[in-house]
């Protein structure tokens, strides 16, 4: 490992994007340059989402609960654990690392842009043949960049370990419900051995994301011709847009196609809901006021390097909340029968059975997906991930 100033390491993170990396900027709409800020906001996250998943109390940072340094309780602990004094307190394990108040961040977080592009370079607006409201998909960074993390080498032991469960299941920036921030580490330069996350207890799942509440999804599948996109319900229709069809042949040369908003297209439409509010709660909404964010979330298909396979993951999850537990039986049953299969998939993307060689979907990280699992099925997930065994 690297020495940096002050005696804190230095670990170098090399990236390469598979879909957009969004990050938000100064103007509505586009990114001007790779905020440290977005990156931050979703490395904290999905550490959220872990720590949850491990059964630890991780209050949302933004909400009237968020908790910060107590001076006063901090000299009083009794702990001989230095960890354990700062959360006497007050402070979690995730604030412990990213911040709160009276408390700095433990780590500082510099980013390098290497040969990075504007792509598409304009907005691509994806309306399905049966809806008269589309998707809109701004330009996003596409290319490598370098994340330079500098800390103690225990948070970066932790941050490491969160890089790599990111890369197999997460994304990296915002937008992950519009299908950008998929990315592949590329190298990591002196990494320090991966943390395993520690398990707090038996504390059931919250209504906030907790990764036992979890279920991941990741289709591959190989298309016998390269312009089977041609098909996918939203994009066919951009074939009279000269300008939009040109940028969509410009992301495919470099092995992207944005097939989110035909997915979501095909699971929120295509199913005969009970309640209006059940697809508002589960797809996210911004209505009269009420701002929801999505709970389903899938990537563009993307092709991994040195293959012929495609690729699309993501992820949904069931908050413990009052309406997770009133539309459970409603939403496992709709994913089973509209996801449940491979050709489910590959139907809502315009493909029949000719038009590929072959697709597999694996629904991590149980047996039974789109139920909650046990604290012992999500250590074997993150420890996959380290491995870098994918299932």
């Amino acid at each position: 490992m690297l020495e940096g100033m002050g005696g804190l390491a230095v670990m170098e993170v090399k990236i390469k994007t598979l879909t957009p990396l969004w990050t938000g900027g100064v103007e509505t709409g586009k990114v001007d340059r790779i905020h440290e800020t977005g990156i931050l906001g979703s490395l904290r996250w999905w550490m959220e989402v872990l720590v949850r998943g491990m059964g630890d109390q991780v209050n949302d940072p933004t909400s009237d609960e968020r908790s910060g340094f107590d001076a006063e309780k901090y000299q009083k602990s009794q702990a001989t654990d230095e960890r354990q004094r700062l959360r006497d307190a007050g402070l979690g394990d995730v604030s412990q690392i990213f911040g709160a108040t009276g408390w700095k961040r433990r780590f500082r977080l510099t980013v390098s842009e290497e040969n990075l592009e504007w792509q598409p370079s304009i907005p691509l607006k994806i309306t399905p043949p049966d809806r008269t409201r589309g998707w809109f998909l701004n330009p996003g960074w596409l290319g490598t960049l370098t994340l330079t993390l500098q800390g103690d080498s225990e948070t970066l032991a932790k941050l490491h370990a969160l890089l790599r469960f990111m890369e197999a299941w997460g994304s990296l920036g915002a937008r992950p419900q519009l299908g950008y921030g998929a990315f592949r580490i590329i190298d990591i330069k002196d990494p320090p051995p991966a943390a395993c996350y520690a398990v707090y207890g038996d504390r059931p799942p919250s209504d906030q994301p907790d990764l036992r509440t979890f279920t991941f999804f990741k289709l591959r599948f190989t298309p016998k011709t390269a312009t089977w996109w041609h098909t996918v319900p939203g994009i066919r229709e951009l074939r009279t847009r000269r300008d939009s069809w040109t940028e969509l042949e410009k992301l495919t040369e470099q092995g992207m196609v944005p097939t989110t908003p035909a997915l979501k297209n095909y699971l929120r439409y295509h199913q005969q809901w009970s309640s209006p509010s059940l697809p508002h709660w589960l797809f996210g909404t911004i209505r009269q006021g009420e701002r929801l964010r999505s709970k389903v979330a899938f990537s563009w298909a993307y092709r991994p390097e040195n293959t012929e396979e495609w690729e699309i993951r993501g992820w949904m999850y069931l908050p413990q909340d009052r309406n997770g537990r009133t539309f459970q039986r409603e939403i496992l049953s709709a994913f089973q029968d509209k996801l449940g299969q491979p050709q489910a998939w590959l139907k809502a993307l315009g493909l029949q059975d000719t038009d590929y060689r072959a697709a597999k979907l694996i629904l991590p990280p149980a047996q039974k997906p789109w139920q909650t699992h046990s604290i012992s099925e999500v250590q074997a997930l993150l420890q996959n991930s380290l491995t870098g065994e994918q299932l």
